[in-house]
C-alpha cells in the first residue's frame, strides 16, 4: 500500500487529529467488479458484419454514456446512437446490436475477494455504501451482488440515473453519506478514476485507488488488491 497525499481538499481538519472512519464507500464497476469481455464481444460483433472495431478511447462515446449515467437519455436511445456511431446503420441489424450491448451490461466478474472483504468490514463494525454511475437498475446490480451473497450488505446506495447526477458531482457522494448521518470526514471512498477520487476528496473524504485508470495517480491510499482494505480499515487517520 502507497500513501499518496499530494493535495489536501480538507480544510476542516485539524492538523495531526486522528478522524475516525465509520464509513466505507465504493464504486461499483471496475472497484467490485469488471466486465473483461464487454470490449472482445463487441468488436466481434461488428468485426463479423463489416465494420470497424471501437476505438480504445472515444470522447463522443463516453459524453453520451454519461448523459445515459445521468438519465438524460434513456438506455435503449442510447445503445441506438451508440450502434449508429460504430457506423451501423441497417435497423435490423441496429437492434441486434442492441440486444448484444444489453447482455454484455450484465456480463460481469468479480474482483478476487470482494465478497469475503466487505463480510470482514461489516463485522468490524463499518457501514458500507456505494457511489455508482451508471444506467443499471438497482435491483439488476442486487441480483449480480446475489450472485457472490452482498445483495444484503449495504446502507446506502447512490445511483446516478436515479438521482440525475454523476460523479464527481457532491450530490451523489452525499447521497450515499446524508441518509446514514455520516459526514465525508469519517468515510473512505474507493476509487478508480480520478476524477470521482478528486470528487471525493474535494468533500473531505479519505481516498483509495483500486484498478486505477493508467491517468488515476493521486489517493491518500493505493491498494493492488481488494483484500489489501482490510489493512487500512484498521489504520488510524491523521488529517493532513
Amino acid at each position: 500500500m502507497v500513501g499518496a497525499t499530494k493535495f489536501k481538499y480538507t480544510p476542516n481538519h485539524r492538523e495531526g487529529i486522528a478522524v475516525s472512519i465509520t464509513t466505507i464507500l465504493f464504486d461499483a464497476g471496475d472497484i467490485l467488479y469488471s466486465k473483461p469481455r464487454r470490449k472482445g464481444v463487441i468488436a466481434k460483433f461488428l468485426t463479423d458484419r463489416g465494420y470497424q472495431a471501437p476505438s480504445a478511447k472515444d470522447p463522443a462515446e463516453r459524453e453520451m454514456r454519461l448523459k445515459a449515467h445521468a438519465g438524460k437519455i434513456g438506455v435503449q436511445d442510447f445503445m441506438e446512437w451508440l450502434m449508429g456511431h460504430y457506423g451501423v446503420s441497417d435497423p435490423a441489424i441496429v437492434q441486434e446490436g442492441v440486444a448484444m450491448l444489453r447482455s454484455q451490461q450484465s456480463d460481469v466478474t468479480f474482483f478476487v475477494g470482494v465478497g469475503e472483504t466487505l463480510h470482514e468490514l461489516k463485522r468490524r463494525g463499518f457501514k458500507l455504501g456505494v457511489v455508482t454511475n451508471t444506467f443499471n437498475p438497482p435491483a439488476e446490480k442486487a441480483k449480480w451482488f446475489e450472485t457472490i451473497g452482498i445483495d444484503g450488505i449495504w446502507d446506502s446506495y447512490a445511483d446516478s440515473c436515479e438521482l440525475g447526477v454523476i460523479k464527481p458531482d457532491p450530490e451523489i457522494y452525499l447521497a450515499a453519506l446524508d441518509p446514514l448521518g455520516v459526514t465525508p470526514e469519517n468515510a473512505f471512498f474507493v476509487g478508480h478514476a480520478q476524477y470521482e477520487i478528486d470528487g471525493a476528496k474535494a468533500l473531505g473524504m479519505t481516498t483509495i485507488r483500486f484498478n486505477p485508470d493508467p491517468d488515476c495517480t493521486v489517493s491518500d491510499h493505493l491498494i493492488t488488491r481488494f483484500p489489501d482494505l482490510l489493512d487500512i480499515a484498521q489504520m488510524p487517520v491523521l488529517s493532513d
